[in-house]
C-alpha cells in the first residue's frame, strides 16, 4: 500500500514536519509536485497524518489564581462489561482530556491516556468522568514519572545516511530561532497546528488573530522548544506493523535510568515511561510480527539480569492516538483536539 517513495517521505517528516516539499525534493531524489501529490493521497486515505502536542511532563502549567503546577498524565485501565467496551470508547473518543486510547488483551479492556494540570484532576477526572459511564466496572491509574522516550522519537529508518545527513543539514540551517517558554499566544498556535502541523503560518495567522510575521515566527520557535512536539505519524497496522505490544517491567531503582536508555535506543520501542506502581516502566513497542518480541525479552534479559516482565499487553486497536480519531480499519477518521494545561495566570 505505501511504496519506499511513501515511506521515504513519512520518514523525512518526521524529522522535519514542516518543511517544505522544494526543501525535501531534493533529498528524496524526486520533484516538490509529486511529494505533494503523495502527501495528499496518504493523508485523504487516513494512511499518515501530522499533529502537534505538548508534554505535560516538561509543561510549566498555572491554576486560575497564578499556582504555578507541574502537568500530569497518566495510563487508566479500564474494564468492561461485556459487550459494552464501544459504548465506552464512544463515550470518552471526543473528550479533551483523553489523548490516547486502545483496546487491550488481558484483564482490561482498553488502556486509557489522560492529562491534566495535577495529578489530583486527573484522580477526579477517572472518578468523575470515566468510574461512573455505563458499562465500566473497574479502573487503575498508573501515574507516569518520566518520559524516555515517546511517538515522536519513533522513525522509519527508510533514508540513506546521506539522505539523512542532507535532511539534519536542511534542518539545522533553516531553524536560526530559539525556543519560546509557553504563553497564551504559543497555546493559540499550538491548537491551530494540533490537527495538521503543516498548516501555512498565513492560515494560523488568520485564525488566531495575529500577523503573519508573528505567526510564523511562534511557529518556528515552538519547533525549537523541547516542551512542544511536531510529529508525522502513520496508520501503522494498515501500512505492515501488525503487532502492538506493551511491556510492563519491574526495574531496581539504581538500573532505571540504565534500563530506559537501552530499550528507547531499540527502534520498534514507540514509548519509554517510568510510572508509579509495583511494575515501573511501561515500553510500548511496535513490531513487524510478534515473535519478534522474543529477541527483545532475550537481549533485556542479558543485559540487565535483574529486570523482570510482570506483564505483557497485546493492543489490537487503536481508537485515539494524541487527539487522532481510527475507524474499525486502523485509519484516520478525525481530530478532537486536546486539552492544553493551563499556562498563564488569571
Amino acid at each position: 500500500m505505501l511504496d519506499s517513495l511513501d515511506l521515504q517521505l513519512l520518514n523525512a517528516l518526521q524529522i522535519a514536519p514542516r518543511a517544505s516539499w522544494s526543501t525535501l525534493a531534493p533529498v528524496l531524489r524526486t520533484d516538490p509536485s509529486t511529494l505533494s501529490r503523495r502527501w495528499t493521497r496518504l493523508t485523504r486515505e487516513g494512511l499518515a497524518w501530522t499533529t502537534a502536542y505538548v508534554l505535560p511532563e516538561r509543561m510549566q502549567a498555572h491554576s486560575p489564581t497564578g499556582q504555578r503546577l507541574r502537568a500530569s498524565s497518566a495510563l487508566v485501565e479500564i474494564r468492561c462489561e461485556a459487550g459494552r467496551r464501544s459504548q465506552v470508547t464512544d463515550a470518552i473518543a471526543r473528550e479533551a482530556a483523553v489523548m490516547t486510547i486502545e483496546c487491550t488483551s488481558g484483564p482490561r479492556e482498553l488502556a486509557v491516556t489522560i492529562a491534566a494540570s495535577t495529578p489530583g484532576q486527573i484522580d477526579e477526572y477517572v472518578s468523575t468522568a470515566i468510574s461512573v459511564l455505563p458499562g465500566v466496572t473497574a479502573t487503575s491509574t498508573h501515574f507516569i514519572r518520566r518520559i524516555y522516550r515517546e511517538g515522536s522519537e519513533y522513525e522509519l529508518d527508510m533514508l540513506s545516511a546521506s539522505q539523512r545527513h542532507a535532511l539534519d543539514e536542511t534542518v539545522r540551517s533553516g531553524s536560526g530561532v530559539g525556543p519560546t517558554p509557553p504563553s497564551e499566544l504559543t497555546e493559540q498556535v499550538i491548537r491551530a497546528l494540533q490537527p495538521d502541523v503543516r498548516r501555512p503560518a498565513a492560515e494560523v495567522a488568520d485564525e488566531i488573530g495575529v500577523s503573519v510575521p508573528l505567526a510564523r515566527r511562534t511557529i518556528a520557535r515552538l519547533a525549537q522548544s523541547d516542551w512542544v512536539r511536531m510529529r508525522a505519524d502513520f496508520a501503522h497496522e494498515v501500512v505492515g506493523w501488525h503487532a502492538s505490544v506493551v511491556l510492563w517491567l519491574v526495574v531496581p531503582p539504581h538500573a532505571l535510568d540504565s534500563v530506559a536508555a537501552e530499550l528507547s535506543r531499540n527502534p520498534s520501542v514507540r514509548l519509554c515511561a517510568s510510572t508509579l506502581g509495583p511494575a515501573n516502566l511501561a515500553v510500548t513497542l511496535w513490531l513487524h510480527e510478534l515473535d519478534e518480541l522474543d529477541g527483545i525479552e532475550v537481549r533485556l534479559r542479558h543485559l540487565f539480569p535483574d529486570v523482570r516482565v510482570s506483564d505483557r499487553w497485546m493492543l489490537p486497536r487503536v481508537v485515539k492516538r494524541l487527539g487522532t480519531l481510527f475507524d474499525a480499519q486502523g485509519r484516520r477518521s478525525g481530530y478532537v483536539s486536546l486539552l492544553l494545561p493551563r499556562v498563564t495566570p488569571g
